[in-house]
């Protein structure tokens, strides 16, 4: 099969189209042929620090994957023996194991059948941003009907989710963006939506019970701020800038606030669970949820979309097509 490969580390010009074998079916394990992936922080995160990553899977004893891709979207070729909810040819998506590739492997609790009405390439971009979103806010933030919720940095994948997710909570929600993403987040349904290059959200009143902190641009000082009394300051991953040490530093800082200053602050990032994409297609077959696609690239072009995305300049998905 094709698969897009990672040799080495650093910029996207470590990834290159080789042919490789397909992956094998192990007894809890589908096969899935794939029709669409993203890209995720995660993603680029491993592509730009693969150094320390590797050592962390040494010390965790992981077997190196060097092709990289988590989201993805398909149908199903092969079961193994102790999978019992899919069968071959289930329209599929969720999150799977190295999904830049004509065939990924996923399990029964990452995979669920795709939401009707919903393309391929739409499927695809759901995964990881959108269960990033749904659980910071409502198991982290603990989002309730009424409250003000403001989310910083909604231009993205996970941002653009995020402000929809949201409203389905029935929170008030203002998004902060860039002006270029302006245009992608006002369909979304924000009941504000800040420039922060004309406006600095912090002067608003009042202020918010939760803030999903998606950018890692501001000082956390500066986002606890921003948050009512008791508020809570929900910060997933980390920003795309700043490499594994900027990472390391933000993710202290929330280290020390949450647990020495007992500050409402977590850093979290999300678990794959079955209950969460089933509630994810349930918004979409609602009409309450949707990704907001940025660019498509096929396989044959993955490392350009790749590039696109570690650029900073991308609005909300960017998603792999593979025929």
């Amino acid at each position: 099969m094709k698969a897009l490969v990672q040799e080495g580390s650093g910029s996207a010009d470590v990834l290159h189209l080789r042919e490789i074998d397909a992956p094998t079916v192990a007894d809890d394990r589908v096969l899935v042929q794939v029709r669409a992936a993203s890209v995720n922080a995660a993603d680029y995160h491993v592509v730009h620090g693969a150094a320390i990553v590797g050592v962390i899977g040494k010390l965790l004893r992981q077997t190196p994957k060097p092709v990289r891709g988590i989201d993805l979207a398909g149908v199903v070729e092969a079961v193994g023996k102790n999978v019992t909810t899919l069968r071959p040819g289930d329209e599929v998506f969720g999150m799977g194991t190295g999904t830049w590739a004509e065939y990924a492997t996923g399990t029964e609790r990452s995979l669920l059948q795709k939401p009707a009405g919903m393309s391929f390439v739409e499927a695809g971009a759901i995964g990881v941003a959108a269960l990033t979103a749904l659980q910071g806010l409502r198991d982290h933030g603990r989002v309730r009907p009424g409250q003000r919720v403001l989310i910083y940095g909604a231009g993205g994948g996970v941002g653009t989710f995020a402000v929809q997710i949201a409203k389905a909570l029935e929170a008030h929600v203002t998004a902060v963006t860039s002006p270029r993403n302006m245009d992608v987040v006002r369909p979304l349904g924000a009941d504000v939506l800040v420039d922060y290059t004309k406006e600095d959200v912090a002067t608003r009143e009042p202020r918010y019970d939760v803030i999903l902190d998606v950018a890692a641009t501001r000082s956390l000082r500066d986002l606890r701020r921003m948050l009512v009394p008791g508020g809570t300051l929900v910060c997933p991953g980390a920003a795309k800038r700043g490499g594994w040490l900027g990472i390391l530093a933000r993710l202290l800082a929330v280290m020390v606030r949450s647990r020495v200053l007992r500050q409402r602050v977590v850093f979290y990032i999300a678990s794959v669970t079955r209950d969460d994409l089933a509630y994810l297609t349930a918004l979409i077959e609602a009409g309450r949820l949707r990704p907001a696609i940025d660019r498509t690239y096929p396989l044959d072009d993955a490392r350009e979309a790749v590039r696109y995305a570690m650029s900073g300049q991308a609005r909300g998905k960017i998603v792999i097509t593979v025929s």
